[in-house]
């Protein structure tokens, strides 16, 4: 785009001009531009379209402290504004984001809002300055956008329309920076705990064994679990469960130590990595430590005690190897142990290498599922936010052991992966997913679930050929859902084979955004139809303003990318509220259905299907 030189213009002209910029703005803001970048582009053009006007956009934190972000026409000296707080008679940004309304100050040597800031200005010429506060979409106030000008003079109609557009593009660019932000950080922590996750463990846990290899120490390796806590999500609801983890993560922090690596593995699991003298007893009294400050009694706020027992295995280096994955196999193999008595804690011992052997009896058993018959194919259904009206349903995986009974996908998805079962498993999926929803009478989306080692390994682009052809479902309906760690794996053999999915006219959509390696490197690496806002955000949301804000910004990004949103996890009617005040697409979660077999829900798929949901919820609710 090309404004520089551009003459004063009259107001069509310059809404033409606007709306490029807008569009401009956008792809920078896909693309993972520069605030700085995108921000000193829009002065510039800003400055072309209305010449006699210096350009500057500000930022205020949390703290209501100023943060100068562009202003290339200024002074360098500008950078003055950094750290001031904001107030009733701060220069006109300060006042202006303090107010929540435009302020503009005609003659800065006389007005009494710069009597404190006029050096600055009337020292490099400056006379006159308009500020208007740029607000996000919930109401925050992210900056503002100023015009300053070198005569004593008021705004012209034409730099108040320049600006009634600006400050809508600059809320845009500072919001998804944010986002990047907080998603970038998300790389290396749990969004629910705000502890680490295991791309932490990962990194610190290999500078401390190393640290400890080179002063002759030990490192112990505590494995956390809370036993039978699936029985606190069903009886009380997944954001009940969520303030018992945050709970234990807080009582975490207090039994260890600050010099602790403290992770949470996933989903009722968590790590502590702690470095301890040679002997056991050291590794002994800690375990003991955790599970009697972890185990007992969580208060709700609905006046409900909710009981915990912790279940704790630990392995000791270099006494029970030398390598993560070793040590990290043996603290899991404890815990197993000691987690079929109920809870406590156990060191690992070599007789437990038998725990081992068992896992490998797993993962024989979960190759032998498909051909024994003991898969099954659940759905939860996805609908539109704004009218409730069915969109479709995810195809979920479940596995009903001969003797064991039902099988957490949690367990026997990483056997599977791990002993090549996932091919045929995901295979299976597939191809029940797709039969079933061509017998559906309405025209209803399916979404499969697909592992990293399904696209990496296999010619997965020709089995979903295949198995639409052989099921006679149309292409557009069936969607493919993977995650993140599929790109971090083979990312030039995942962008090859999803583009050939794509080529079918399947849709591709990346599933719990946010909380993977590099969520916004993943978005720009291959053109998604869907992002899936991942339900610790969206659990967390209602009272937290951070989830609150992550969620803003996807959806903001989705929106801004042309792709559609679905939010996870969604609960309660306020959640619903609230996604629906974001402009989120869709949403799923046990408020609107379980994971059933798809006769729970044959009043949806067949011929009598309700365009909207409120018909069909109540029956969903009793399931």
């Amino acid at each position: 785009m090309m404004l520089s030189g551009a003459p004063l213009a009259n107001a069509d002209f310059i809404k033409e001009r606007l709306q490029t910029l807008q569009r401009e703005m956008l792809v920078g803001i896909a693309s993972g531009e520069s605030l700085l970048n995108m921000m000193t582009m829009l002065c510039h053009e800003v400055e072309a379209l209305a010449p006699e006007v210096i350009c500057s956009v500000i930022s205020v934190d949390d703290d209501g402290r100023l943060s100068f972000i562009a202003g290339p026409s200024l002074p360098e000296a500008s950078g003055w504004v950094n750290g001031v707080a904001i107030g009733p008679n701060v220069g006109s940004c300060g006042t202006a984001i303090f107010r929540r309304e435009a302020v503009e100050v005609q003659d800065i040597q006389t007005d009494p809002l710069w009597e404190n800031f006029k050096n600055h200005a009337l020292h490099h010429g400056l006379r006159a300055c308009w500020s208007s506060p740029i607000e996000a979409p919930d109401g925050r106030v992210l900056g503002a956008f100023a015009f300053y000008f070198r005569k004593s003079r008021g705004a012209s109609d034409l730099e108040r329309l320049i600006v009634s557009k600006c400050v809508n593009i600059c809320a845009m660019a500072i919001e998804s920076t944010d986002a990047r932000s907080r998603l970038n950080e998300l790389a290396f922590f749990d969004p629910l705990t705000g502890l680490g996750n295991r791309a932490t463990l990962r990194k610190r846990l290999a500078v401390a064994l190393q640290r400890a290899s080179e002063m002759e120490r030990s490192v112990g390796l505590f494995h956390v679990d809370l036993a039978d806590f699936r029985a606190i999500n069903d009886l009380h609801g997944h954001s009940v469960g969520d303030i018992v983890l945050r709970k234990v993560a807080d009582r975490l922090r207090s039994v260890a130590s600050e010099s602790d690596l403290i992770v949470r593995m996933g989903g009722d699991e968590f790590l502590v990595a702690k470095t301890v003298g040679p002997e056991d007893g050291a590794c002994k009294e800690f375990a003991r430590q955790l599970v009697e400050g972890l185990s007992g009694r969580y208060d709700h706020e609905s006046g409900e005690r909710i009981s915990v027992e912790a279940v704790v295995g630990v392995s000791n280096f270099p006494a029970d190897g030398k390598d993560q994955d070793t040590l990290l196999a043996h603290a899991e193999t404890a815990r197993r142990r000691v987690k079929r008595g109920g809870c406590g804690y156990a060191l690992f011992e070599s007789e437990m290498q038998r725990e081992q052997h068992r896992r490998r009896i797993m993962q024989r058993d979960v190759g032998l599922a498909v051909d024994k018959g003991e898969l099954s194919v659940v759905f939860q259904p996805q609908v539109d936010a704004r009218t409730v009206a069915v969109g479709g349903f995810e195809a979920l995986l479940r596995w009903k052991h001969p003797e064991h009974g039902s099988i957490s996908p949690a367990d026997f998805i990483p056997a599977a992966e791990t002993s090549g079962a996932i091919i045929p498993m995901g295979a299976f999926v597939l191809r029940e997913a797709c039969r079933e929803a061509a017998r559906w009478t309405a025209q209803l989306r399916v979404a499969v679930n697909v592992s990293a080692a399904q696209i990496v390994q296999a010619d997965f682009a020709q089995l979903v050929k295949d198995v639409l052809s052989e099921t006679g479902l149309a292409p557009e309906r069936l969607e493919v859902e993977v995650t993140e760690s599929l790109f971090i794996q083979d990312s030039a053999t995942a962008k090859m084979t999803l583009q050939e999915i794509k080529d079918l006219g399947v849709s591709v959509a990346i599933d719990d955004f946010g909380t993977g390696y590099s969520s916004l490197s993943t978005l720009r690496a291959f053109p998604f139809d869907r992002i899936k806002v991942d339900r610790s955000f969206v659990s967390d949301m209602i009272n937290n303003s951070d989830a609150a804000a992550i969620v803003n910004s996807v959806i903001g990004l989705g929106r801004a990318m042309g792709l559609r949103v679905v939010a996870e996890g969604v609960e309660s009617d306020e959640q619903v509220a609230m996604l629906r005040l974001l402009r989120c697409h869709e949403i799923q979660g046990y408020l609107f259905g379980k994971p059933m077999p798809i006769g729970a829900y044959a009043h949806l798929t067949g011929p009598k299907h309700p365009r909207t949901y409120s018909s069909a919820l109540p029956k969903l609710r009793e399931i």
